[in-house]
């Protein structure tokens, strides 16, 4: 088992795994998201390759409908980057690998190599 992935059953889940990361990538899904079932898997490979200390958090708004309006979540796929408890990245529809890569580089740096 991956225990750097975890799949929210509840938004006091999700606010827990936030509160208990201090870097966490979240990533907004449901069932009729193809793009997202093809995105996860390449944003699970990206943060294993360059943000060792980083946690995936996955939430299903469908499942976890109140989760769209306390992140703010109007379109999916949406990923949203804390570190320390505060948003620091969010990029939502076309996400691209590659650009939310180089936005959490420095400030991945700055928290785990300073």
């Amino acid at each position: 088992m991956n225990t750097k992935y975890h799949f929210a059953e509840s938004l006091e889940d999700a606010q827990r795994f936030l509160r208990e990361n201090p870097a966490v990538m979240v990533f907004f899904s449901d069932e009729s998201c193809n793009v997202g079932d093809a995105l996860s898997p390449k944003l699970q490979r990206m943060m294993e390759a360059h943000f060792p200390e980083m946690k995936f958090l996955e939430i299903n708004v469908q499942m976890i409908p109140e989760a769209s309006g306390f992140f703010n979540i109007f379109v999916i796929p949406s990923v949203l980057v804390y570190f320390d408890g505060r948003e620091s990245v969010r990029m939502a529809r076309h996400v691209n690998v590659e650009s939310l890569k180089n936005q959490i580089e420095r400030l991945y740096q700055i928290m785990f190599d300073a």
